[in-house]
């Protein structure tokens, strides 16, 4: 029997791989444009399909954390914390679910790199 805590993180794991499906250039799913996740794409020369395929692929046993509120107030919704494998490179994924129909994607970046991850 699946525990309560894996069933919630697979039935949001399933929202954001439908958002993201929805998506038409990001009006839907956001990845969004922080200093760590553009240098993250540069340095492996990923554009923003690759980030979705990355995300595409994620399964609920790369969820490390989450459901939780955001720490900022301004923000509804529920986030989840992922630690997927790369190519061998271990991954830091972190995913706002802010409604049925919207997902944004806060970090993509490598595991441990900066401190909010350790």
């Amino acid at each position: 029997m699946e525990a309560i805590g894996d069933q919630i993180k697979k039935k949001s794991l399933l929202q954001i791989k439908r958002i993201l499906d929805k998506d038409n250039c990001g009006d839907k799913f956001i990845i969004v444009r922080t200093k760590k996740n553009i240098e993250f794409m540069r340095e492996y020369n990923l554009i923003d399909e690759d980030i979705k395929n990355i995300i595409r692929n994620l399964s609920v046993e790369d969820c490390f954390s989450g459901p939780e509120e955001d720490r900022d107030p301004q923000y509804s919704g529920w986030i989840f914390k992922f630690s997927p494998l790369y190519e061998n490179l271990k991954l830091y994924v972190k995913i706002r679910i802010e409604s049925t129909e919207k997902s944004i994607c806060l970090s993509v970046h490598e595991f441990g790199k900066y401190e909010e991850v350790k």
